[in-house]
């Protein structure tokens, strides 16, 4: 069969349309490529964004879980609204006209403090929070002592009620002792720091009360206190004194 003669033009041209069509063929591709590579790349930014916002999220549950972790074994109490008002019960003007008066007011405080005077017995805490300081040894009852701790918020009484007891001793004339003087400082120190500790920022304003009355306050469930102080308390203290001159 006799093959039909191709002239160089229409040799050229066909060569040229194949390299063409290849050249094109290979564009196609390349375009096909990129936008492969770009699916991809805007997969795995996706990914890292997602992952991004997981270990945030689980990192501010971390946090959160961790700033909640218990160092203490008290308890955390119950708060409830409560508006401060005078109580003739507990301070009253008359109350200084006389040691006995004074002592008599103050005997009405026992009931804020707790059976024990504040002292409570506690003998896992050492072993389950390592953190906390080294226990007194207090008497646990009449026979016996051990570990325990003085709770802050009954302290704090005492050293309210020493002062108002020897501010009578001063307002009456008395010269007051060293040993008096010592242990005033650290109450009036040691209140001043509790009140800073405790930061109440409840804000006040015009009552009927007067000033500082009437303004609810956020506050700790004192009876819940009361009863949990009680119910781990060591030797019982109220009792021990003729209850006309017991005070805390």
């Amino acid at each position: 069969m006799v093959q039909p003669e191709v002239n160089d033009e229409e040799e050229q041209a066909f060569l040229t349309q194949s390299l063409y069509h290849l050249s094109h063929n290979e564009h196609d591709h390349d375009r096909q490529w990129l936008k492969c590579v770009a699916q991809y790349l805007r997969v795995l930014l996706e990914v890292v964004l997602a992952g991004s916002i997981v270990y945030l999220l689980l990192r501010r549950c971390t946090a959160g879980s961790e700033a909640t972790i218990r160092t203490s074994p008290v308890p955390t109490f119950p708060r409830k609204s409560y508006a401060f008002l005078a109580n003739s019960t507990f301070l009253n003007d008359d109350m200084f006209s006389s040691e006995m008066q004074t002592r008599l007011t103050l005997h009405n405080w026992l009931p804020l403090s707790s059976e024990a005077r504040g002292y409570v017995h506690l003998p896992a805490a050492a072993r389950d929070f390592p953190d906390l300081v080294e226990p007194f040894q207090i008497p646990l009852d009449r026979f016996h002592e051990g570990p325990g701790y003085m709770v802050s918020v009954f302290h704090q009484l005492h050293c309210l009620s020493y002062l108002v007891q020897h501010f009578q001793t001063g307002f009456a004339g008395a010269n007051l002792t060293q040993e008096v003087a010592h242990h005033s400082a650290h109450c009036f120190d040691y209140l001043r720091q509790a009140i800073m500790c405790a930061g109440d920022t409840t804000l006040e304003g015009k009552t009927d009360a007067g000033p500082g009355w009437g303004s609810p306050h956020q506050c700790v469930d004192y009876d819940a206190v009361l009863e949990w102080a009680n119910a781990n308390g060591a030797q019982k203290w109220r009792g021990s004194m003729p209850d006309e001159l017991a005070i805390l």
